[in-house]
């Protein structure tokens, strides 16, 4: 018999569709977001409800976690990952929903901050380009383990971003996002 809610018992917790389309499923979230995930991946997701989170420009996948003294965020990404310790898990096209395998890769903190996007509040429009005032010019610099390196000044933006992208692939490697 189900429980009555008039008692103020819990109804049977009831967990959000999970679509699939071939290889690939999509997890259901909260705020009309869907997460991507290997369909081999399911079993790894299924018990549980995900909540969308954006805590800054990117959207992610997570749930809590109820299980300990205190409730703690799991990420999908970590769950699909392994969650190892010390590492970040970076998502290569800068999409936090989408889980898939082939997305995923392991960074270090360095690495991941060097995908990250170009900051919306840019005056130039480009990674890596800012405007120098006692210059009256555009400065390219990059940042590489958190120190940042000047690339030199520029008459224009573009000439700017141009010196980041080189430096970018130089310094940055694989995990280099020049947008």
């Amino acid at each position: 018999a189900m429980p009555s809610p008039n008692r103020g018992d819990k109804m049977p917790k009831q967990i959000r569709p999970i679509r699939v389309c071939g290889d690939v499923a999509y997890v259901t979230l909260t705020q009309g977001h869907e997460a991507i995930i290997d369909a081999s991946d399911i079993p790894l997701v299924q018990s549980f409800n995900w909540r969308a989170l954006m805590p800054r420009h990117t959207v992610y996948a997570l749930r809590s976690d109820h299980s300990g003294p205190k409730v703690c965020a799991v990420y999908m990404h970590r769950v699909i990952m392994g969650d190892p310790d010390g590492l970040h898990i970076d998502h290569e096209d800068g999409n936090g929903l989408n889980n898939a395998r082939d997305n995923l890769r392991l960074a270090t903190p360095s690495q991941n901050r060097c995908n990250s996007r170009t900051r919306r509040d840019s005056k130039s429009g480009f990674k890596g380009v800012g405007w120098d005032a006692a210059r009256d010019k555009w400065r390219a610099y990059i940042t590489l383990n958190c120190k940042q390196k000047h690339l030199g000044v520029f008459d224009s933006p573009e000439e700017a971003h141009e010196a980041y992208c080189r430096a970018s692939k130089e310094l940055h490697g694989e995990f280099g996002r020049t947008s």
